[in-house]
């Protein structure tokens, strides 16, 4: 038995595993490991983990937002 995959399901699939991978980023061992009172370039090693971490969210969306394509019916 073939189970054909449509876009909006593939983009399911990718937004949910999104979501448990960035997750997973922002629990609290893996912020405890940046929260340390070390400043990088004057700034404190928590925020720019944190910064990072968004910027890569943002990233992996609009990167799967063009992926998925305009709908079809909108």
């Amino acid at each position: 038995m073939s189970h054909r995959r449509d876009g909006a399901g593939r983009a399911k699939d990718l937004l949910a595993a999104c979501f448990v991978l960035f997750t997973i980023f922002l629990i609290w061992p893996l912020l405890s490991i940046a929260n340390r009172p070390v400043l990088i370039a004057g700034v404190p090693a928590l925020v720019l983990y944190l910064f990072g971490v968004w910027a890569v969210i943002v990233g992996v969306l609009a990167w799967a937002a063009s992926r998925a394509g305009p709908e079809d019916g909108a």
